[in-house]
């Protein structure tokens, strides 16, 4: 590691003297903790396609793609086009554009759970809304979700987010609510109920348990930020059972998993959840959500009676950069291109995993739709507590490995659609380099 830090600050000198900079004006030089690497993160000049450039001049094949967010790559020409042309008649407005009908009609018709839309700017905003209208229409305070799940940064959602491993996180089949967040409201905590992935049985014992004040349930059907664990069809299906049995509203954070198909994860999983966030592939790489869902549920929102029961403003709420970039991400990425990509994401774990098996090395690869993610694992994790169990030292080694050859990986990745074989084939063929120096 002390080799490959060596080689890394010499290619990043300027990276380096950008953070010192930064930290006199940004806490710890950092305003997106999800970037951050310890010892500095590298700064980016420019994207061009599948490759990033840095302030030093190094260009890298990007499998990050912001987080899953550049599902076109970098400048797509007709993301470019469409930005520029809009950007030409005024950016924003106080007032509706007609593009936010068409985002939302395109959205209704890939994602027929989502009968009625709106706009918001980020995922955490789509989140916050659910769960607000879920409690609204309830009348019902807590909220339950998994356990080492992700859904942004508002204070429900910082519970139970990544926990260290140790006996605060309680019983396996019953978690405890733990805050992983300073400065979250007081009761936060008490009124979030922690459920465990992949446990059917154990999630309806709980929800029944807390089923007369439970209003909502979020899931994030793919687990992505707690390691890309995929789901048990029958345990989505316990879910949707036992949640409109009870008058439990079912809330499906696809803000990632979206990329699983063109109609998200529910489509692949014929499952219609009540309510539905969206953000990042569907605002085409810039800032932007949605969300949506039941008529009845939505209706909430709705102004045209008088003062509506949830007044959500934003200034860029439907902003016409979002809903442009979105609407040409999405008209590019037809099922057909959604079916490309995702083959040519199984295909390229394919290749890794025999990679890792070659060299002896115990390793696994999860791969849904067009994320993947890299397990230093004998087998695929079912849960956030065995997905925790993964070895982060050897992910620092072989992150820094492909930075200092060319490469851009965060224990995993998702590909985006220009992506070719040769592309492919690198990252493989630099996996197969780094592990012939493979030092663990």
């Amino acid at each position: 590691v002390d080799q490959l830090l060596s080689t890394y600050h010499n290619q990043n000198v300027t990276s380096f003297r950008l953070f010192k900079r930064a930290q006199s004006s940004l806490p710890g030089g950092n305003t997106r903790t999800g970037v951050f690497f310890n010892p500095f993160p590298v700064y980016i000049r420019r994207g061009e396609g599948v490759h990033t450039t840095d302030v030093d001049g190094n260009t890298r094949l990007d499998f990050v793609n912001n987080a899953t967010a550049l599902i076109l790559g970098h400048g797509h020409p007709k993301v470019v086009d469409a930005l520029q042309n809009r950007i030409g008649h005024g950016t924003a407005f106080f007032g509706p554009t007609e593009m936010e009908i068409e985002l939302a009609e395109l959205l209704k018709e890939r994602v027929p759970s989502m009968e009625r839309v709106r706009f918001c700017s980020s995922g955490t905003e789509a989140v916050m809304n659910v769960l607000r209208v879920a409690r609204a229409f309830t009348g019902k305070t807590r909220i339950a979700k998994f356990e080492g799940a992700y859904h942004g940064i508002d204070d429900p959602a910082m519970i139970s987010y990544l926990p260290p491993l140790s006996n605060a996180l309680g019983p396996e089949s019953e978690p405890h609510s733990v805050d992983s967040s300073k400065g979250l409201a007081p009761g936060t905590a008490e009124s979030v109920v922690v459920l465990p992935f992949n446990d059917a049985a154990a999630s309806e014992a709980i929800i029944r348990k807390n089923a007369d004040n439970l209003a909502a349930i979020i899931i994030d059907p793919l687990s992505t930020a707690s390691g890309l664990t995929l789901p048990h069809p029958e345990f989505i299906q316990s879910l949707r059972d036992v949640t409109r049995e009870l008058g439990i509203v079912l809330i499906f954070d696809e803000i990632v998993s979206f990329r699983m198909s063109s109609g998200g994860t529910q489509s692949v999983f014929g499952i219609n959840p009540d309510l539905t966030c969206l953000a990042k592939v569907v605002a085409g790489g810039t800032a932007g959500g949605a969300f949506g869902g039941r008529e009845d549920i939505m209706s909430i929102y709705d102004p045209t009676k008088g003062t509506p029961g949830i007044p959500q403003s934003g200034t860029y709420n439907g902003n016409p950069i979002a809903m442009v970039a979105g609407l040409t991400t999405l008209r590019e990425m037809g099922e057909t291109a959604y079916a490309q990509l995702n083959d040519f994401t199984a295909n390229l774990c394919k290749a890794l995993k025999e990679a890792f098996d070659n060299e002896g090395v115990a390793a696994s690869v999860a791969v849904a739709g067009s994320i993947f993610r890299i397990y230093f694992l004998e087998q695929l994790p079912e849960n956030y507590r065995q997905a925790a169990l993964d070895d982060s030292g050897k992910h620092r080694w072989l992150y820094l490995w492909m930075m200092n050859n060319g490469i851009v990986i965060r224990q995993g990745g998702a590909p985006s659609f220009p992506m070719t074989e040769n592309h492919a084939s690198q990252l493989v063929d630099e996996t197969r380099r780094a592990l012939k120096e493979w030092p663990f």
